[in-house]
Formats: C-alpha cells, structure tokens, sequence
C-alpha cells in the first residue's frame, strides 16, 4: 500500500509551489514571477477598497521580498498622492520623507519608464533624469527604484520599494515591472469603482469620443454629427408655437324654445339635426282643453249681452253697467284663450338646425309652462369654441390665428381667428380649462353645430426643444414650490 492520500497531496503541492523569493537577485530566474505575481494579484483582489488594497500590496511586497520600504501613490489630474507605505506616518504627509518618495514617483511617471537609484555600471538608460531618486537615496541609505503603473501609455499609480543593498540593475527592475503587471489593472479597476458617478461618465464620454474616432466607426460619426444638427436645430430654429384643445361647432345664436303654457305635447314635427325655416311647424300642443274654455268664455258674453239688452229696455241704467262691465271680462279671457290657441303651435323663429330635444316619442307628455322643448343654432353663422387647458390660457390672445380640424374631415383644414376669451374657468375631464371662442375664416357648407374636432391656434415662435419641454418644466415648478411650503 502506497502512504496516505493527505500526504501525498501535500507531497504534489510542495513539488508544484515556486521557490521561496526574499529578493529580486538573479538567482530567481524568470519563470517565477508569473506564480508570484498572482499572488500579489490575490492579495490585492481580496480587499475591499482601494486603500485596503494599497495596504496589502506594500505589506506583502515587504514581507515576501526584502524590501526595508515599499510605498505607492495615485497620480489623478497632474499630481501625485500617497495611498499607503510601510513604515510611513501618513498622517505627517509634510515632513521631508513623503514628499520625497512623491517627487521620485513623479519622476517616474513623467518619463513613464522604470528608475533606480544608484546606477550600477553599465546600466542602459544612463541619460535619464534621477534627480529625485538620488535625493531620496540619500535620505533612506541603500538603493531605491520606482516602477510607474498604468495601461495604453498612461501611468495612475507609482509604485517606490526600497532595500539595503546593492543597486537595481536592468533584469531586476524587468522582473519588478512584471512582478506589477497583474496588481496595476486590478488598483486601476478599484480607482475607477470608487470615484464619484460624474468623474465616471465623463471618463466614459472620453473614452467613447476617442473610440468614434477610429476609421471603423465612421457611419457612427456621420448619424451622431446627423442627431446633433438635428437636435441644433430643434434647440435654436424659431418655428411657430401651438396651443390646442378640443374644439366644438356652435351657432352665431342659438334660442330655447319653452312651453308657452302648461299642456300636453300633441305632435313633434322635427328631430335633432333637421333643418327648418323661419315659420316652420316645429310642435304642436293638445288644444282640447283650450276649446272648452274658449266655448265658455264666448256663452259667457252671450249671456252678458243678454242681460244688457234687457236691462236697457227696462232703463236700468245699474244693471246695464253692471251687464257691460261683465261683457269686457269675458272678452278680455276669451281673447287670452285665443292667444294660448295660438301658441299651441310653435314655429321656428329663424332659419336655423335643431340642435337639442327629440319629442318624437313624447307624444301625449305634460309640460309646465318654461319647460326646454327644442334648443335651435341658426344657421346664418358659426363659431368655435376651444377648450384650452389653464396652463396654456396666458399664451392665447384676441386676434390670434390658428387651425381648425373636425373629426368628420380630418384632410380638411379650416382657418380660424380668436375673438374672445372666457374669463372663467370649468373642470372638463378632471383639469381645468378655459373657452375660448372664434370665428371661421371661410365657413363651409359641410359645417353643421355640434360638430367636434380640435384646434391649433399660434401663439408666436420659439424653438421646438422648448415647446414640447415647457410643460415638463412648469410642472415641475410647481411641484418644488410645493413641497417648499
């Protein structure tokens, strides 16, 4: 039997783990870096913010490799700032120490190349600028070096290590920039996570403005160039502003018919929609009981006549007054009778339609004297009434021109002009309008009142971004006024 599971897996491991690394010496070949790499990789994915990431970097980076100090900072908007060092009081970011190691990491980043301090013999590179590297190596002792961070040509970060022997040469400084080369993504991944929403679209925009301009993207470039001349000129062109609302058909006058006294409806010659002649029959009364009191009132001046005849042949001069007298009352009732006879008829007092009041099957029905029997619009003019919500009113004034389209003729557009504005308000559909009423330009033989549609009427001009945003606007005006109290 071969030994225990557990210690041969712990066998496998060990044989697979890369050699323990304390520095950057040359007896470390290559083919190590790329394990420990990841595990600074590890290390830095495993916090939860950038700082804390930092933080674990410069510990890990002096812990497994030697280094007497490692410290990294963030480059953002031209300057340079410490994000963690070991061995370093971030607190005192005055003191002589940590504007050092900035002006080293500036050094760095600017020539966006790798530097150490001192030089070892023959290194490349010797004509670069290390001023601020000798000086901080002057200040710790030993040697330092600098390694910039960053991707596509643009350093975010510094990272600074420093130890007590001898200087970094090339391969060292190779090894140390391949040793970042997974950790610089990842800090740049939780720099771009923790800044505000703003610095994040607009680092999106550029970043989407510089992809437009590769060849690739040209049909992107012409329809954006297409939707900002069209938003241009949406947002400057002063084109004709509207203002609408429902609108209805009406007669220039319109009258009531009433009952002209109690009785019962005899007959309707007209329903809604028919046209009718100053004249026509419109409804007739039921005169029965109009003939029996007319047939009384004229026995009543018979018998009245009568008796003057006989009180005149007797010279009774008081009962012949008394007689004469009675004679004009019943005259006087029997001419009012003849009048409501006359009024059992009602016709038409103009030309006009009738726009309200279906008798037709009311034949036989009571009405009280003033009862609404027919509502008639003459047909000798027309106008326009408008329904125009109340936020819309201040815009709408006498002698403004606009458009009228009725629902039985979409293609037909009428012209209209505003003659008067109702001063008060009603509720229509849960809001608040205001009636507005005008005048056709050229009625046409098709119009007919009851007929409803809409109206456009111009109320000036103005860019159409801001028309169709106006209301938005307003409202929500009056909503932060409101919760202002």
């Amino acid at each position: 039997m071969g030994e225990p599971w557990p210690r041969a897996a712990t066998d496998l491991l060990a044989a697979a783990a890369p050699p323990p690394m304390d520095s950057l010496a040359g007896a470390v070949g290559p083919h190590a870096m790329a394990p420990r790499a990841l595990d600074l990789y590890a290390v830095v994915l495993s916090a939860s913010s950038l700082a804390a990431a930092a933080h674990s970097l410069v510990s890990a980076l002096t812990v497994d490799f030697g280094f007497t100090r490692a410290s990294i900072g963030l480059h953002s908007h031209g300057r340079t700032r410490l994000l963690a060092g070991s061995q370093l009081d971030l607190h005192n970011l005055q003191a002589d120490l940590p504007q050092l190691l900035l002006g080293a990491m500036d050094e760095a980043i600017e020539q966006g190349i790798s530097l150490g301090w001192p030089l070892p013999e023959a290194v490349p590179g010797a004509d670069l600028i290390r001023l601020e590297h000798q000086s901080l190596q002057r200040q710790v002792g030993g040697s330092v070096a600098t390694v910039p961070l960053g991707s596509a040509g643009e350093a975010f970060a510094a990272v600074t290590v420093e130890r007590a022997d001898t200087a970094f040469d090339a391969a060292q400084l190779a090894r140390l920039e391949q040793l970042l080369a997974l950790v610089a993504p990842a800090l740049r991944w939780m720099h771009q996570a923790g800044q505000p929403w703003y610095q994040r679209a607009w680092r999106e925009s550029v970043a989407g403005v510089a992809a437009l301009r590769q060849p690739v993207h040209r049909r992107a470039r012409r329809v954006l160039a297409a939707l900002a001349l069209g938003l241009l000129f949406l947002g400057l062109a002063p084109l004709e502003t509207e203002v609408g609302g429902r609108a209805r058909i009406e007669g220039a006058r319109q009258r009531v018919v009433s009952a002209p006294t109690d009785g019962f409806v005899k007959a309707a010659h007209v329903r809604p929609g028919d046209r009718v002649h100053a004249g026509d029959p419109l409804v007739d009364l039921i005169e029965g009981d109009l003939q029996l009191e007319r047939g009384r009132w004229t026995s009543q001046i018979e018998q009245h006549e009568n008796a003057y005849a006989a009180a005149m042949s007797k010279s009774d001069r008081l009962a012949a007054s008394t007689s004469m007298a009675r004679i004009g009352e019943a005259q006087a009732q029997l001419a009012l009778v003849d009048e409501q006879l006359a009024r059992g008829r009602i016709t038409a007092p103009f030309d006009a339609v009738v726009i309200q009041g279906d008798l037709s099957q009311s034949a036989g029905a009571p009405v009280r004297q003033g009862d609404t029997l027919l509502t008639l619009a003459s047909t000798a003019g027309y106008r326009v009434i408008v329904d125009v919500d109340e936020t819309d009113i201040a815009q709408v004034q006498p002698g403004q021109g606009g458009q009228l389209v009725l629902s039985s003729s979409l293609w037909d557009r009428q012209q209209l002009r505003v003659d008067r504005i109702s001063p008060l308000s009603k509720a229509v559909e849960g809001r608040n309008v205001f009636e507005v009423e005008a005048r056709l330009a050229t009625p046409g033989p098709q119009l007919r009142p009851g007929l409803i549609g809409r109206a456009q009427i111009v109320t000036g001009r103005a860019a159409p971004l801001w028309s169709w945003t106006r209301h938005a606007l307003d409202r929500v005006q009056l909503a932060w006024w409101s919760w202002l109290g």
